[in-house]
């Protein structure tokens, strides 16, 4: 209950659906479809039904798919528990994929009882096709940690899911849809559902099958250590296995891990001196440590969820540990924490970031929720009850006086802590990338929030997107250019996600905030199948040729047959010393004397409206909100580079009387 994001709300009660259930005879209480054997030919495969019975009786059991049966077969069933396995193969089936890389192919199975000819029960199961391994191989650098899916090694992208409200049972199914199609809209294929919160409910896993994102799933343990005695781990046991029964069959379920931050929290986090532990205290609580995560657990999975994966805690070890980088998944927390600064992401890059991140301010629209304007500064009672982290608002202010100058009001603070929180996950998630295949994974602290706050969330609890939301994005293209400027030299990356190589077209550009246009090159390019490639490098010096950094931007494109796959610009100052101009925007029809950004028309279409942009000059983290109405821009807070135009899509069922009123715009310059 409570934590450095979250309120101390302590709820009880039951808050999950309660049946009674009449039954004679014999009844199916559980069915399920074992994946023997998966290939793109032919797929082995075993219905496994548990049948409870009263008395001794002959039963026939059918299973059907898409409404028509594909095998059966006649069992004698004992009072008590009863198993019964029927084999059945299918030929060329559609595999399930994660996002990004093919369909997330579900098949639907129903599994059939009758006894003396009537259907006495069913059990339906929709399920996807498809092998998951964690593959842990030793080598030069450590070990590796990466997921294998249908024999492909997945580069995995996203997020730490936590509860969607503080009160869970209110959260309504859209929702879920609304957050879960954002994530797969914003490229991302896995979701870490963290060992905090909750175990979530089934609409949430069916619409990760759907929208092909796996889940890393955390059992319900976090930042504490656990008794061991045998009633706590009888009680485990009957948690642990009704949840692994209750998602076994999900597609999306990938890997098992046993708690969050514990063995970490053991070995780096000083509880024994701070509660005064002695030595044999000391082993107890590690011995029941033991006898819990890397005993009871993974020998539940392995009984019931045959074949997955299981990792005792996450991370695998704690960042005063150096193997953090080389091996296992990794929390990286000295940027926030320990105030270093977003370049650290540069260098702490490890097998595979499970959690990092940084806090903003939720979008004005959700602020306004519970604060009054005379509210509405980060030092009123209510704007800091709405922020749990106890340094959080001096962390941000500390971290934006480095990189921006000081904004002139609330809404403006607002504003560039998001950007502050988007470039700094930016900066993380393309470096970690670029490492590929190192680097294998990529999941930020955190997707959403359980209540309107200050936090580490792309999401706000409304629902809006945050500037990292849009940034991520990109950053999880499934091709991705990425510029970085380190110890004085340009280097261009190009990095793949696609099962094929790839053929392309770079162009890079060195502009001024006019448009003037001081260096250009264009080459082709190879980028191997699911690979990261450098090809380009040259002295910043050497680019920029005496001209201040403060009034350039260098733009890599990546092109494929006339389709822009990957746009990133690289600015050689903060964004604090760079010469900007503010937006000065004109509304259609308006001719507003030194304006550098103009609406050249707006339209309702039918998902919205849309807005056609032009800049005149350089405009910096261009804004866009409709004020009062409900939806959200398909892109936002991003850079127009001189003499562009742009449209844009604010998706929304409303129709707005006087849109163009509706709509503000701010862009970096506009802040100070």
């Amino acid at each position: 209950y409570g934590w450095d994001w979250a309120p101390r709300f302590v709820t009880s009660g039951v808050w999950r659906p309660v049946r009674v259930r009449a039954w004679d005879g014999a009844r199916i209480t559980d069915f399920r479809i074992v994946q023997k054997r998966v290939t793109p030919a032919s797929a082995e495969l075993t219905a496994v039904f548990e049948i409870e019975a009263s008395s001794i009786r002959k039963v026939s059991l059918s299973v059907l798919r898409d409404g028509r049966i594909v095998a059966s077969a006649d069992a004698e069933l004992v009072p008590g528990p009863n198993a019964v396995s029927i084999d059945y193969y299918m030929q060329e089936p559609e595999l399930w994929w994660p996002n990004g890389l093919g369909e997330p192919n579900l098949h639907d199975f129903l599994g059939e009882m009758r006894d003396g000819g009537l259907v006495v029960d069913r059990a339906s199961r929709r399920i996807g096709l498809r092998t998951i391994e964690l593959v842990r191989d030793g080598d030069e650098k450590g070990e590796s940690f990466y997921f294998r899916v249908n024999g492909v090694p997945v580069f995995m992208k996203g997020a730490n899911f936590v509860p969607m409200d503080s009160f869970i049972p209110r959260v309504a199914a859209d929702r879920y849809e609304s957050l879960v199609a954002s994530a797969a809209g914003a490229g991302m294929n896995m979701l870490r559902v963290w060992g905090g919160g909750a175990y979530e409910s089934d609409l949430f896993y069916d619409l990760c099958d759907d929208h092909g994102i796996l889940v890393w799933q955390d059992f319900m343990f976090a930042c504490a250590m656990y008794p061991g005695d045998s009633a706590f781990l009888a009680n485990v046991r009957e948690e642990a296995a009704g949840v692994v029964k209750r998602l076994r069959n999900h597609p999306c379920l990938a890997l098992w891990c046993g708690n969050n931050e514990i063995d970490e929290g053991w070995h780096n986090w000083g509880w024994q001196r701070q509660y005064g532990y002695s030595e044999a205290d000391s082993a107890r609580i590690w011995n029941d440590y033991v006898k819990l995560f890397h005993e009871l657990l993974p020998e539940i999975v392995a009984e019931m969820d045959l074949g997955a994966a299981y990792w005792p805690s996450s991370p695998g070890r704690g960042r005063a540990d150096p193997r953090s980088l080389t091996e296992g998944d990794s929390h990286y927390w000295g940027v926030w924490h320990d105030g270093e600064t977003f370049e650290a992401f540069r260098e702490k890059v490890p097998r595979f970031m499970s959690e990092f991140g940084f806090q903003s301010f939720p979008s004005l629209a959700t602020i306004a929720r519970f604060a009054r304007p005379e509210d509405r500064r980060i030092d009123s009672a209510v704007m800091l009850s709405h922020q749990k982290h106890p340094r959080g608002n001096e962390i941000i202010r500390a971290y934006m006086e480095r990189d921006y100058r000081a904004p002139r009001d609330f809404e403006s603070f607002a504003y560039v802590s998001q950007l502050l929180q988007a470039e700094g996950m930016k900066t993380a998630i393309e470096a970690q990338r670029r490492a590929k295949p190192f680097c294998m994974g990529s999941l930020y602290w955190q997707l959403n929030d359980c209540w309107p706050a200050a936090s580490w969330s792309s999401i706000d609890y409304e629902g809006d997107p945050k500037a990292l939301h849009y940034f991520a994005r990109e950053a999880f293209g499934e091709v991705l250019v990425s510029p970085v400027v380190e110890e004085g030299v340009l280097s261009v990356y190009a990095v793949s996600d696609r099962a094929d190589a790839m053929e392309g077209v770079a162009i890079l550009k060195l502009l001024d905030f006019a448009g003037n246009v001081i260096w250009i090159d264009s080459r082709r390019i190879s980028v191997d199948a699911n690979s990261s490639i450098s090809f380009f490098g040259s002295g910043v010096k050497f680019l920029l040729r005496g001209r201040p950094g403060n009034a350039v931007v260098f733009c890599a494109e990546l092109w494929e047959s006339g389709e822009l796959l990957s746009r990133n610009l690289l600015y050689f100052v903060p964004p604090r010393e760079l010469d900007l101009q503010p937006a000065g925007a004109a509304s259609p029809g308006e001719r507003i004397s030194g304006s550098n950004l103009s609406v050249r028309s707006m339209s309702r279409v039918e998902d919205g409206y849309s807005i056609s942009l032009c800049a005149r000059t350089l405009v910096k983290n261009l804004c866009l909100s409709v004020e009062g109405h409900e939806g959200f821009f398909d892109r936002n807070f991003f850079d127009m580079l001189p003499g562009s135009c742009e449209t844009v899509l604010f998706i929304t069922d409303e129709d707005i009387y006087n849109f163009n009123a509706a709509l503000k715009m701010k862009s970096l310059a506009d802040t100070y």
